[in-house]
């Protein structure tokens, strides 16, 4: 039987990869990295590298590879020995690679990818639905108007559009699609194809039992 100790989890925006990427972290007992709350870290911490990816993000630009290649890195030895899931890296096949070519180094491997593949239409009408709370930040797919947590205004963000998610979705089936295609080829991959709307709990549910199979 496979041992799982290293995760990588892969989807488009709104694919509901945070949530099950939590559930996954609690059942397997796993130390989880968002790449976007670890350049956070860094650039609140002012280190060298997060005053470069800040360079970036203020000319609206993606961090280049290098950088945030470092950034996990840096991460991934601080737990040498531990179980891990990475969520929102590698974003792009050059990253897959890099990240390979270091876990070699160092004796380790990826032993499961979870895809989470969800329909394009279902993704669209969760993004056109979203609400966030302009006092809390509490997100939820609602039509209400008065945030159920604090009574602030529940308002649509910005970039919730059909424009702006026409944008992401290219730019995910142009760098991130073929992340999940790439370790498919190898036979790493754990699909989980979502077309309608379900619970998140049934969907672990489901996601569970494909990762026993996988591990036989």
């Amino acid at each position: 039987m496979k041992d799982l100790k290293h995760f990588i989890l892969v989807g488009a925006p709104a694919s509901g990869k945070g949530t099950q990427g939590r559930f996954l972290a609690d059942t397997f007992n796993l130390n989880s990295l968002s790449t976007g709350s670890l350049l956070r870290r860094e650039i609140e911490s002012c280190t060298e590298l997060g005053r470069k990816a800040l360079g970036y993000m203020d000319k609206a630009m993606l961090v280049p590879d290098e950088i945030v290649n470092d950034m996990v890195r840096g991460w991934l030895l601080e737990r040498d020995n531990d179980a891990w899931l990475l969520d929102g890296y590698p974003r792009t096949v050059a990253q897959a690679e890099a990240l390979d070519h270091f876990l070699n180094q160092r004796g380790m491997s990826v032993d499961v990818v979870v895809w989470m593949d969800v329909a394009r239409e279902l993704i669209e009408q969760r993004i056109l639905r979203r609400r966030e709370c302009s006092t809390c930040g509490y997100v939820v797919q609602t039509p209400e108007e008065v945030c159920s947590k604090c009574g602030g205004k529940m308002v649509s963000r910005k970039d919730d559009n059909v424009e702006a998610f026409a944008r992401r979705w290219k730019d995910f089936e142009a760098m991130t699609l073929p992340v999940a295609r790439y370790y498919e080829a190898r036979g790493l991959v754990v699909k989980m194809t979502v077309t309608e709307e379900r619970e998140p709990s049934e969907v672990f549910h489901d996601l569970v039992r494909r990762l026993e199979e996988y591990r036989q």
